[in-house]
């Protein structure tokens, strides 16, 4: 009996060692698979990803094109542009979309198991089906299947990104395949920050007869000296379009370089790294991004936080580093007329703003001005005695004009309109009349189309005044820049867009363009808005706010997943180092699009850092969570993050 007890107890303890066994050789399989690198990365395949890293953003060429905004009345009635540095950036990065789809159908053809699925996808291909189903029933497709003028970020450019993550999700195995992807990344910065260094010291490279050949067809190389930039001398734009997307990039590239610098062990990392990390200071201080400037500052807090055991664990090195970045922008600070104190100011500075035009009303038989609280009645009188300008308060009491020795012009003789003239003239022989308000005019006549009144705009086109709703920001107007108007002015149309928006690259149609009065007293009278200057406000608008929410919800899955497994890292091994550093500079892309708008020019850089974010997280989550695997991980490949 004691013998048969003693055996059935060892065939327990037998079985209980054999799935014992069988569990740790499961663990060492996976193990294996996941951080076992091979000595070259997969290049064949993560060439479309080093083309969009590199090449795209250098693409600068003029190309000629016709818009169809001129149907609008708020628009000039030339169709004919011109663009350099959108338009084949969004056709290249299409054209490298289409080549990994057919990559993806190829291996998942020849291998069903290539293909995978992430949970953190799932949000992601929403705001990809949205922002189709958004495009394909806009009033304004043709628009957002081409791209818009002056931004040229069609629904393909939107779908491309969302393919972009998946790609680099399915592709990226190994450290090498990480490796390279990074290094794409440090040659992309050292030769935009080569180009950005020209404009900075004022030789531009593209106002060289070199630069211009480049960007030039050769039918009009006779006639460079002809051609001139309205780029001021000095300001750093790079190959962005405008110099805030400058600042767009510096708050993705530099918070990434700096952790991969405080990382590296190997010395020609480190020193390229810094290489690296000056060019791009060197560009966000010459493109005078405020945006750029503080999305990075609160990127370092976020660093600062998750870095906090390895600070400590090195404190020898990573405090004076510390206190020499400090030291080096005080410096700086104080050698550029307090350059950053400014812009900080800038960003606090939430003063209320009053104006004295709060309304026009371009009416049936009238038009309706409000100055200082006064609301006023304007229209012609023409009948056979001749032509009167009438002026009637709103209570029907009529002001009387006279004339204004000095101009000529008609004035109110009374303190409460001081800032007020009129003078009757003519638009194409008809008759017309003009409001000079605080010395702006104003152009009224009724003497077209349909009778009503209408108003001359600054492309010298007839149209209504409209004043848009607005909201969350009103009266603080000029906050950031004059983006409170902007942004007040938007969110008000998210309601309207609430589960399909207007359609990709239609911000421009969507937007209450004719609210000419608020437009004029913020700083906008001559400018036409094409961008929120906000990139939730543009997804929001554009593709929807059930896209909005889908696009938050995928970076919020990826952030908060990041915080949970770097927050308690070491940092000891490869994967968690590459991944913290990635996650600050995505952070950092996210706090500067709260003023700035996506762009062709940055975008496809911030998607292949998500993809690439996502990939690196599951294999660094696994290291994190194992202790014991993290010294195999070390024993493999060294302690080292490059």
């Amino acid at each position: 009996m004691s013998a048969q007890k003693n055996k059935g107890k060892n065939s327990t303890v037998s079985n209980n060692k054999k799935n014992s066994n069988r569990t740790q050789s499961h663990k060492a399989n996976n193990y294996k698979t996941t951080i076992e690198d091979p000595f070259k990365a997969n290049i064949k395949y993560l060439l479309p990803i080093a083309f969009i890293i590199i090449i795209i953003p250098l693409i600068v060429k003029m190309y000629d094109f016709e818009t169809p905004l001129s149907e609008f009345p708020w628009f000039s009635i030339n169709n004919q542009y011109t663009d350099f540095f959108l338009y084949y950036k969004q056709w290249f990065f299409i054209s490298v979309s289409f080549i990994m789809v057919i990559i993806i159908a190829i291996k998942a053809y020849m291998n069903k198991e290539f293909l995978k699925f992430s949970p953190i996808l799932w949000p992601l291909g929403i705001y990809a089906l949205l922002s189709l189903l958004s495009s394909v029933f806009s009033k304004y497709r043709n628009i957002s299947f081409s791209g818009g003028y002056s931004h040229f970020e069609s629904v393909f450019v939107l779908l491309g990104y969302c393919l972009v993550v998946y790609y680099i999700y399915l592709i990226v195995q190994s450290k090498a395949d990480i490796m390279m992807i990074i290094h794409c990344f440090l040659i992309g910065a050292i030769i935009l920050s080569i180009i950005g260094f020209t404009q900075y010291i004022g030789r531009d490279f593209f106002a060289t007869e070199f630069g211009l050949r480049l960007i030039m067809p050769r039918v009009y190389w006779d006639q460079l000296d002809t051609i001139s930039f309205t780029f001021e001398k000095n300001r750093v734009y790079g190959t962005f379009y405008n110099p805030n997307y400058v600042g767009v990039y510096a708050a993705l590239i530099l918070p990434m370089l700096l952790l991969l610098t405080i990382f590296a062990k190997r010395l020609r990392y480190i020193v390229l790294y810094i290489i690296g990390i000056i060019g791009v200071s060197i560009c966000l201080i010459g493109s005078r991004s405020t945006a750029g400037i503080v999305s990075i500052g609160v990127s370092l807090v976020l660093a600062l936080i998750l870095l906090w055991r390895y600070i400590a664990k090195y404190f020898y090195f990573t405090i004076p580093g510390l206190l020499l970045l400090v030291l080096s922008l005080v410096l700086f600070n104080n050698k550029s007329d307090d350059y950053l104190t400014k812009q900080l100011r800038e960003v606090l500075d939430f003063r209320r703003t009053e104006v004295t035009l709060t309304d026009i009303q371009t009416l049936d038989d009238e038009v309706t001005i409000t100055y200082k609280g006064n609301t006023i009645s304007t229209a012609l009188d023409i009948d056979g005695e001749g032509i009167t300008l009438r002026v009637i308060e709103e209570d029907g009491t009529t002001l009387h004009l006279v004339n204004e020795p000095d101009t000529g012009n008609l004035i109110i003789q009374d303190e409460r309109f001081n800032g007020l003239q009129f003078r009757i003239t003519m638009i194409e022989d008809r008759l017309a009349y003009v409001v000079t308000i605080d010395g702006k005019d104003w152009i009224f006549t009724n003497q077209f189309e349909d009778g009503t009144y209408y108003f001359l705009n600054q492309y010298n086109r007839l149209d209504k005044i409209v004043t848009a709703p607005s909201s969350v920001f009103t009266g603080f107007e000029s906050y950031a820049s004059g983006r409170g108007y902007i942004w007040s002015r938007s969110i008000p149309l998210l309601k309207d867009n609430f589960i399909l928006g207007s359609g990709a690259d239609t911000y421009v149609i969507e937007f209450p363009q004719q609210d000419y009065v608020n437009k004029a007293n913020y700083g906008y009278d001559d400018q036409l808005l094409t961008k929120p200057h906000n990139l939730y406000l543009q997804i929001g608008v554009q593709t929807g706010t059930l896209s909005l929410l889908a696009f938050i919800v995928f970076y919020g899955f990826y952030f908060l997943s990041g915080i949970k497994l770097y927050i308690r890292s070491k940092y000891d091994n490869f994967y968690s180092r590459v991944g913290v550093a990635i996650l600050v500079g995505t952070f950092s892309y996210m706090v500067a699009g709260i003023g700035n708008d996506s762009s062709i020019t940055v975008a496809p850089l911030f998607w292949v850092l998500m993809g690439l974010g996502i990939a690196v997280n599951e294999k660094a989550r696994f290291l994190v969570n194992d202790e014991k695997h993290h010294r195999n991980d070390n024993n493999i490949n060294g302690d080292t993050a490059n």
